[in-house]
């Protein structure tokens, strides 16, 4: 765990290699929303599917939000990135504290926002699924 026995250098690391991984993933969500979104407007559908135009619109508007989402976190995670060096500037523990305490809640958004994006992507994939 992250805290008071760390050093500034041993925090930035840890959190730099977050940002790291964070970025990685949101570079591998870009693609698979493309990819959903391109599987949501294919041709493939049964045209006979009870509400079939209905539940593709409302994946596709999902969908649609989730790209925006995924657009500025990828944004508000270079921001972070950028401001990480001033950890080294920090003189005393409230300095440290922001760190910590701005660190966690970005992680939580992320967390939150990958966990809402899996399960778009699952009740997409079990819909189409089921008709494929």
């Amino acid at each position: 765990m992250l805290g008071e026995q760390n050093t500034q250098e041993e925090l930035l690391t840890a959190f730099h290699h977050d940002a790291q991984w964070w970025k990685l993933t949101l570079g591998y969500i870009e693609t698979e929303t493309r990819f959903i979104d391109q599987l949501l407007n294919a041709q493939i559908y049964k045209e006979n599917t009870p509400n079939l135009f209905e539940r593709l619109q409302k994946f596709k508007h999902e969908i649609k939000t989730r790209v925006k989402e995924t657009k500025n976190l990828k944004k508000e995670i270079a921001e972070y990135e950028d401001k990480l060096q001033g950890i080294l500037e920090c003189q005393d523990i409230s300095c440290d504290t922001f760190y910590l305490e701005n660190h966690k809640e970005l992680k939580d958004r992320y967390e939150e926002f990958y966990t809402g994006l899996n399960d778009t992507k699952t009740r997409v994939f079990n819909y189409i699924g089921g008709m494929l």
